[in-house]
């Protein structure tokens, strides 16, 4: 955390939008799967269209998998509608829920302490 934070005794904004976005994913995921939000989702699994040339476009999958790759020790992606599922199931236990994504968020306050130098020039 920058010294600015520091003093004011508050998480920085991507952190709050990293915890904010998966709490919403976790009511999503608990919502019947014909509503929009769960369709997409399915959807976006299930195409194969060619990807364009270029960057990727940041989607909401995408992102949330990057997420999920600063756990150390969980091996779940989200990259296919199986991983999808059981981020479902995961999602269903609400407690398991909870302690999932503050998981995700402790890593990230981690990642983010170790990417951050320790002084200001």
């Amino acid at each position: 955390m920058s010294p600015s934070t520091k003093n004011v005794k508050k998480n920085p904004i991507s952190l709050e939008v990293l915890q904010a976005r998966w709490r919403q994913f976790g009511h999503v995921l608990r919502r019947e799967p014909s509503i929009p939000a769960n369709k997409a989702m399915a959807f976006y699994f299930h195409v194969n269209a060619q990807r364009a040339r270029g960057r990727p476009i940041t989607t909401l999958p995408i992102t949330l998998n990057n997420d999920l790759k600063i756990l150390q020790n969980r091996s779940i992606p989200l990259t296919s509608q199986k991983d999808l599922e059981t981020l479902i199931k995961i999602a269903e236990r609400r407690q398991e829920w909870i302690t999932f994504t503050t998981d995700i968020k402790k890593a990230a306050e981690a990642a983010r302490s170790d990417d951050t130098p320790s002084g200001r020039p």
